[in-house]
Formats: structure tokens, sequence, C-alpha cells
């Protein structure tokens, strides 16, 4: 149990930060929230996370970031319910497949599509994230409305910003996941996860997104995340 009152460093525009704050709130933790901005790489941020990024999780003074292993962490050091991950070993074990299928099939195409500029390079990524959307709705809980079943959980928290901000993709590129039957229960999982409260309590001003994030659809955004979909390579 919590020793002393746990504090999350998150930034209003980051979804990978809002991974930690869904989960807080979802959790029940009594916490402090602390905006920072990441591109402030002072010695005093350093030495909270000396990677310089977002979520950072301080509890009992010591620093807890990344934002997956702050899911787990929230999950393990406040056990109550709701759960985040199963209590069961494989039913977990799946979790952090599909947790891990996010990270690299979900959001990596959804910024290759959002920030490059080449009719045939935007097609490219359009196509793949609609195969990976598909992929992803194909191993849902048959029943729901969440991914694992009833209840929001990890794999849910895992996409869960970039769902609720679907919008930027229909604002920039045009794109919308298909109504049709194939992506249907994608559609109710969707609206189960846009509705819970604990997302709805974390949602931004619309038009202040949009504008944020303009400078990757227009191919000039500066930072870790968009150097490293410039260069394929892994994203931080």
């Amino acid at each position: 149990m919590a020793l002393s009152k746990p504090k999350l460093y998150c930034a209003w525009f980051c979804p990978f930060a809002h991974r930690a704050w869904i989960s807080m709130l979802t959790k029940g933790v009594d916490f402090e929230y602390i905006e920072q901005d990441p591109y402030n790489k002072s010695a005093d941020w350093l030495a909270i996370n000396p990677r310089g990024l977002i979520p950072v999780v301080v509890h009992n003074g010591r620093s807890i970031y990344e934002s997956h292993v702050c899911i787990e962490y929230i999950d393990e050091a406040w056990p109550s319910e709701p759960r985040l991950l199963p209590r069961d070993p494989y039913d977990r074990a799946r979790a952090r497949i599909w947790g891990d299928f996010v990270a690299k099939k979900l959001v990596p195409p959804h910024y290759q599509f959002l920030l490059k500029q080449s009719q045939e390079e935007q097609d490219d990524a359009r196509n793949q994230l609609l195969t990976n959307i598909l992929e992803f709705t194909q191993a849902m809980d048959p029943e729901g409305p969440f991914f694992l079943g009833k209840n929001l959980g990890y794999v849910d928290i895992m996409f869960a910003p970039w769902s609720y901000r679907s919008y930027i993709l229909k604002h920039y590129r045009d794109f919308e996941v298909p109504n049709t039957e194939e992506y249907k229960r994608f559609h109710i999982w969707s609206k189960a996860v846009n509705n819970h409260p604990s997302i709805k309590a974390v949602e931004q001003d619309k038009e202040k997104v949009l504008a944020f994030s303009r400078p990757y659809a227009e191919g000039n955004a500066k930072s870790e995340l968009a150097d490293a979909i410039r260069k394929n390579k892994v994203l931080p």
C-alpha cells in the first residue's frame, strides 16, 4: 500500500503519458498530477527520469517510467479492484502479448500515416494500419465490450489514447475505420473505451490537440518520436 501520495508526471498532449493517467484514474488512486514538459531536459527532470520522457510515476521516492511499465506498476502497487491485468497467468500473458501488438503494430503506422508526406507512403501506412486493426479486432473477446471482456484493462489502455483521438487522422488524412461487418467489433470496442469515465476525464480540447498535431501532419515535427518514425526505428 502507498506510504506517500504518488506523483504522476504527465503532459496534456502526450498519448503515451495518458496511459498512466488513465490507469491511475481507473484504479481510483489518490495522486498528484504534475504537468511536465518532456522537451525540457533540465538536470532536475533528468534526475527523475534519465531518459527525460513521460510518463513517470514517483512513488515512495522512487521513479517508475515507460508507459506500459507504469500501467503494470499501478495495477500491482494498488491491487484492489478493478484489476487492469487478469489474475490468471495465461490471460495475463495474453494481455501482454496484445499490449505489445499495440506498441509495435498499431501505434507506429498511426504516426507513419500522419507524418509521411508522399501519397505512396501514406497509402502504405493506411493499409498497414487497417490490416493491423482488423487483426487486433479479431483477437477481442467476442462479447466484450472491452478487449478481454466486461472491464477496461491493460490492452484497452495501451491503445485508448489513440482511439479517443481518432479525429486527428480524420482531420488530416480523411481516415476512418470502415463501418463494415468485419470491423463491427472494433467499433463496439471503440465506443466502450471512448465513453469510459477514466477516458473521458483525460480528454483535451479537440482544437488544441489538432493544433499540436499539425507539425506531424505537415512533416515538420521535431521530437524523438518523429525522428524515430522518419528513420523507421523503434519508438522511444
